[in-house]
């Protein structure tokens, strides 16, 4: 996944090329499966909904701009009314795709335990699934799995460094991240980012924020960096690639919501240019936050884990994964940090998302897929990553299969796949075993 930003910023040229072709070609790739193939079991991990801005904004926020941020009508860091319709899309749309692949039936309710609906226990990713099986399984009483103590993290989605932070692991990492950032490590990267982060002050009037006029820091690029790594707790990367990150995330929250574009981010970022620069620096905190192997494999392993023992990689270690294993469907709703850490994790290789600018976007979703080739009796594994445009997001537009959400194959490390997407399942067992020992 190591990347500079000249080449990532080739990519995103890319992407802005593919967008108009690639729902046609994901349509045309999964209907002409070749005979005998039949889908035998799902597991998707799922970034939850629009949520309104974590503690309305924070302090970091509102000293970095002189402007009134907007005002949400959902509380802070839970899912709003829209984030809930826009998730039953999603909820329908995969309904509609399993009930056409023959893994659940077309109409009715699915026999008992075989949909596992398991989420982060959090208000806003226990909503998201609520709101999915409000989509997918309107009528038939299916209950969302999380644990008691709502409010908390639950451990199988909590991405924090579980290892013993020793002088050794620390600057293991810290070289690993340095690394992953490119020459000059952070610092450097920094530099680089200098025209995302001028658009940003300029978006944000920053040179007249308080944190510019109290400290006489103005210049984002010129700030320090450092990377926080403490046992027990989410890794972090402080400084202005975290600054610009809250702030990025709250204007794509703000557009994605519906907000009126004159509303969205002061009506200052009117391109597609201008988001592609703006989220270019969110996607890099993450990547390079994750690049990291020491703190991707620690930070995703409970995650991996959970998911290896619903796919039957290796044997399930409690009664939500027996749950999972013994399901054709299972949807895990977690965080943006649970999907880069855990893409990380599995070596995944560059992957571009038309018609986005996140690459973790909202109500998105990883969707590991259990096929069997009935002609030459073999197990396959296919892993996409199925998720609504901005546009479709922002225009809550219903989702189906003549209105698909994007479909986009992803390759890991160790299990090479075919022209259809397809890896065999032995292989794919291979690599995530490799990966949890890593």
């Amino acid at each position: 996944m190591k990347r500079t930003l000249p080449g990532y910023a080739l990519g995103l040229l890319a992407l802005q090329c593919a967008m108009s072709s690639a729902p046609l070609r994901a349509a045309e790739n999964n209907a002409r499966l070749p005979a005998g193939y039949t889908l035998e079991q799902v597991v998707a991990l799922s970034r939850h909904g629009i949520r309104a801005p974590l503690v309305n904004y924070g302090d970091a926020l509102a000293e970095a701009t002189p402007q009134k941020w907007p005002v949400w009508q959902t509380d802070g860091g839970l899912l709003t009314p829209k984030g809930g319709e826009v998730e039953q899309h999603v909820g329908r749309y995969f309904r509609q795709w399993l009930a056409q692949t023959g893994l659940l039936p077309r109409e009715g309710c699915p026999a008992d335990q075989q949909v596992f609906i398991y989420a982060n226990s959090l208000p806003r990713t226990i909503d998201t699934a609520k709101a999915f099986i409000a989509g997918a399984f309107p009528t038939c009483g299916i209950d969302v799995t999380h644990q008691a103590a709502v409010g908390t993290m639950d451990p199988t989605f909590n991405p924090i460094i579980t290892a013993e932070v020793t002088d050794s692991f620390k600057q293991n990492a810290l070289d690993s991240v340095n690394r992953h950032a490119g020459d000059g490590g952070i610092d450097g990267l920094n530099q680089r980012l200098q025209p995302n982060y001028r658009l940003l002050e300029t978006v944000l009037d920053y040179r007249q924020s308080t944190v510019c006029l109290r400290d006489h820091t103005c210049d984002l690029a010129a700030q320090p960096s450092s990377v926080t790594l403490t046992t027990g707790r989410e890794p972090g990367i402080n400084g202005p690639l975290r600054t610009a990150t809250g702030a990025t995330d709250a204007f794509m929250l703000q557009y994605y919501e519906g907000f009126p574009l004159k509303d969205v981010a002061w009506g200052k970022v009117t391109t597609d240019k201008q988001w592609r620069q703006l989220e270019t620096i969110k996607n890099l905190y993450h990547e390079t936050l994750f690049g990291s192997p020491a703190i991707a494999a620690n930070a995703a392993k409970p995650l991996l884990g959970f998911i290896a023992g619903a796919l039957d990689v290796q044997p399930a270690a409690d009664a939500n994964q027996q749950a999972a294993q013994r399901a054709k469907l299972t949807v895990l709703a977690g965080h943006d940090s649970n999907i880069a850490s855990l893409l990380a994790a599995l070596r995944t290789g560059d992957y571009q998302l038309p018609g986005q600018f996140e690459r973790t976007p909202i109500s998105g979703a990883v969707v590991f897929q259990r096929w069997h080739d009935a002609r030459h009796n073999r197990d396959l594994m296919k892993i996409e990553y199925v998720y609504p445009t901005a546009r479709q997001i922002r225009n809550t537009r219903a989702l189906s299969l003549s209105a698909p959400p994007q479909r986009v194959t992803l390759h890991i490390a160790g299990c090479p796949v075919d022209a259809r997407g397809f890896c065999p399942m032995a292989q794919f067992k291979q690599a995530v075993l490799k990966d949890l020992q890593g």
